[in-house]
């Protein structure tokens, strides 16, 4: 790919073998992982080489490690096959925690036989997140075929109810899914409010997600913004609940707000961002595309925020640039080119 005022850049790289640094290259196992999960951020490729080599010896801890970052495509590129693999072998190894982890690829994947298989081999083995995952999706039809909500709502209310904090997470989070369904959150309300106070912050994403979907009294605006200030909360859910509260606190002045939420992400948070704050307000959209597209040297006019010829040209010449040409045919405020952009100036940001 080559964007314009890119490609005038010149960079220099210094030759030779990057060797393992010595302290993953020596100890057990298990000083290996932890120099390699705190190495990741710096040397992604050696971490990722030591994380391979002790879980190709045995090392439980790293197979699973190694199926997340497969499933996420983080520091590796995204293969779900790959990471069912990786969990595979982690259960195998005796990490028995992994069966939940593997049960969920496996729903994503729509291989829902043995995702049940994998979740109720975790309830076996006493692990109550995978009565709590299977219950959900029973409730949420993520199943498929196998789905039961009679069966998943129920089984979640009660383990909600008997203060299971995956229970009672995952059940704000089917109810998300269908609002048909009526069930008294009070008690789970209270007890995720009291872990958010702890300092839970999945609690924390957990009430934001509800509230804003829902609507329930308890989710006022000033409500909303406490949770969105939780120490630990993910990035993703800052971005994207951030721009969800800024359009209900102020929606006339959301497209400056979203600019600074969705241009102050990080990188790979940036495409999501963008696509919510297309979702919200295509004016929005169309303004953080001009910001990005003029700061890579592309002719877009000027500041606007309508779509007009020189920013659709340029829209046009960006999908060219990246390959996207086929998926920015529909038209540049489709939801298939948005999303194309949006993820293609994510790996240009990433490559700066």
């Amino acid at each position: 790919m080559c964007y314009i005022l890119k490609c005038l850049a010149v960079s220099f790289a210094a030759s030779g073998v990057v060797d393992l640094p010595q302290a993953l290259a020596e100890g057990t196992p298990k000083e290996r992982y932890k120099e390699a999960m705190a190495s990741l951020a710096d040397a992604p490729k050696e971490a990722i080489s030591t994380l391979q080599l002790i879980c190709t010896t045995g090392y439980a801890r790293a197979c699973d490690r190694l199926g997340y970052f497969s499933f996420k495509g983080i520091e590796i590129d995204q293969d779900t096959a790959q990471a069912i693999s990786y969990y595979s072998q982690a259960v195998q190894l005796g990490q028995s925690k992994s069966l939940v982890s593997l049960g969920k690829v496996q729903l994503s994947s729509h291989n829902y036989e043995a995702a049940q298989r994998s979740l109720l081999a975790a309830s076996a083995q006493g692990l109550q997140k995978g009565d709590a995952v299977l219950a959900w999706a029973h409730a949420t039809g993520r199943l498929g075929p196998l789905s039961d909500p009679r069966l998943g709502f129920p089984a979640l209310v009660g383990l909600a109810t008997a203060g299971s904090r995956d229970g009672q997470m995952l059940l704000l989070d089917a109810l998300t899914r269908d609002l048909s369904q009526r069930v008294d959150v009070t008690d789970t309300l209270d007890q995720l409010h009291t872990r958010h106070a702890d300092g839970d912050a999945k609690a924390a994403e957990a009430l934001l997600k509800y509230y804003r979907v829902v609507g329930h009294a308890r989710g006022t605006l000033a409500a909303r913004d406490r949770l969105l200030q939780t120490e630990g909360l993910r990035a993703k859910i800052q971005v994207e609940e951030g721009l969800y509260l800024a359009r209900d606190q102020n929606p006339a002045q959301f497209w400056l707000a979203s600019e600074e939420i969705v241009r102050a992400a990080p990188n790979d948070v940036f495409a999501r961002g963008l696509a919510v704050a297309a979702k919200i307000n295509k004016n929005a959209y169309v303004r953080i595309v001009q910001m990005e597209l003029r700061e890579l040297g592309y002719a877009v006019g000027q500041t606007s925020p309508y779509m007009n010829r020189p920013l659709i040209r340029s829209i046009n010449a960006f999908c060219r640039d990246a390959g996207q040409e086929r998926a920015c045919l529909y038209g540049p405020l489709k939801s298939k080119t948005i999303k194309a952009v949006a993820r293609e100036l994510a790996q240009v940001r990433t490559e700066l």
